[in-house]
């Protein structure tokens, strides 16, 4: 088998870009798939133990250095990955024999230019495969336990055992380390879920209904980009919190909507739907290739309603100081720590000086497109992280400062979560399986603005 046809290589090459050069795991994923010739089958154990080896990197890192007289990070760049991706395929991977694991990273170290030190690889994982895996129970303090068990850096753990309790978690953390799932929103401004599932099934993809929208369908087999569904504008991809967002903002047909922070487009096109195409929806994002993708989008749902510009969101008061806005939505830059089930390289990359940097910008962004909003219309403020300090924390400034915002106490009405927070919620990867996100509503009150329109 040459380089080009072994899934493995492709899977090492794949996660030395990420563990080495900083590449985004999806990115470098695609560039490796493309780049080599396998089949479907072997495209989906790349992707399996790609994704996998990054999500339970700290505990894959805990167990080798168990067993090696040096640390792991300590050896060399490739004999790392295939140490790693190996261990992932011993303990992770049900079919996958623990003596083919063995065997195929042995293999690989040839393939690869490290034959020298195949005994090390091989002498390794035969230890691992002897001791079997640990009872972590015993680690403490439990933040520790947690983070090892489940794979997280540590202060985040904290972070959250701190604002959710042990508990809750550890649930969500043993969220994060399971497999992602694709989610379709079905465009029901031109079909119905019904009549999309049924479509899907005749070409081999199958689906059950969601459980926090009507328009949702979550795939169970197939890959539905590839469906006419998906290329006929009848579906998007989007998980199911995300989903939520647009739920919140309430948008209605002929309504005017600014959109601050809109790509990749998601949540705007999911507004242009609710709004029968009707009215109009400015999409900004301060990325000139992102404005390129939410054209794209718009025009692969035949949206005409969506306005894409090039604008940085904290001065867009300037640039619409003589419009004014029904919905306006701040879904902010942030973290991104409730989407770890499908980029799990955040959790490693992430930086927790970085993210006390955070809270100012979207306070900023918020103040700015508050600004734009009519008179009783409604500003929605959503992330996709479960930080407090980046959600509630910057919704309380915001409204401390701003005496004639008030939160929208229907907003469970719309989307159906049960929060003790009316107004705002947060959803926690492990309640519906969705990605961790939040969500506020807040309204404007007319009393104090006079003929403001």
């Amino acid at each position: 088998m040459t380089k080009n046809e072994n899934p493995r290589y492709v899977a090492a090459k794949t996660l030395q870009a990420v563990f080495f050069k900083g590449a985004y795991s999806h990115l470098a994923l695609d560039e490796q798939l493309k780049n080599h010739q396998l089949s479907a089958v072997d495209q989906r154990f790349v992707t399996e133990v790609v994704y996998g080896t990054i999500k339970r990197l700290n505990t894959i890192d805990y167990l080798l250095n168990g067993v090696m007289k040096n640390k792991v990070h300590k050896s060399d760049q490739r004999i790392q990955v295939i140490l790693r991706m190996a261990v992932y395929q011993m303990f992770y991977l049900d079919r996958i024999p623990e003596r083919a694991a063995i065997h195929e990273a042995v293999e690989l170290s040839k393939q690869w230019g490290r034959v020298g030190l195949k005994g090390l690889i091989n002498g390794v994982l035969r230890s691992l495969s002897r001791q079997g895996l640990p009872d972590f129970s015993s680690i403490t303090p439990s933040s520790k336990r947690i983070a090892i068990e489940t794979s997280h850096p540590e202060w985040l753990v904290k972070r959250w055992i701190n604002a959710y309790g042990e508990e809750e978690t550890r649930r969500l953390c043993t969220t994060n380390s399971e497999r992602g799932k694709t989610t379709i929103r079905v465009n029901l401004r031109v079909t119905t879920v019904d009549a999309v599932q049924a479509e899907l099934f005749e070409e081999g993809i199958e689906t059950v209904k969601g459980e926090l929208t009507k328009e949702s369908l979550i795939v169970t087999k197939g890959v539905v980009t590839k469906s006419a569904a998906f290329k006929e504008g009848r579906l998007s991809i989007q998980d199911e919190s995300s989903m939520l967002v647009a739920r919140a903002l309430n948008p209605k047909p002929s309504m005017k909507m600014l959109d601050t922070c809109a790509a990749p487009g998601g949540k705007t096109m999911h507004a242009a739907e609710l709004m029968n195409d009707e009215g109009e929806i400015i999409a900004n994002d301060v990325h000139a290739h992102k404005k390129r993708l939410i054209e794209k989008e718009a025009n692969r749902l035949q949206l005409s309603i969506v306005h894409a510009t090039t604008e940085d969101a904290v001065i867009l008061a300037k640039t619409y100081q003589d419009v004014r806005f029904d919905r306006i939505l701040v879904d902010a830059p942030c973290s991104g720590l409730g989407v770890l089930r499908s980029k799990p390289d955040i959790k490693w990359n992430t930086d927790e000086k970085e993210i006390r940097k955070l809270p100012a910008l979207q306070l900023d962004i918020l103040n700015t497109a508050s600004k734009l909003l009519k008179d009783d219309g409604v500003l929605v403020y959503s992330t996709c992280t479960i930080l407090p300090e980046e959600n509630e924390h910057v919704v309380q400034e915001f409204l401390k400062n701003n005496e004639d915002f008030t939160l929208d106490e229907s907003l469970q009405e719309r989307i159906k979560i049960q929060s003790e927070n009316q107004g705002y919620t947060t959803i926690l990867p492990h309640q519906y399986g969705s990605d961790g996100f939040f969500i506020c509503a807040m309204k404007k009150g007319s009393a104090r603005h006079g003929n403001e329109n």
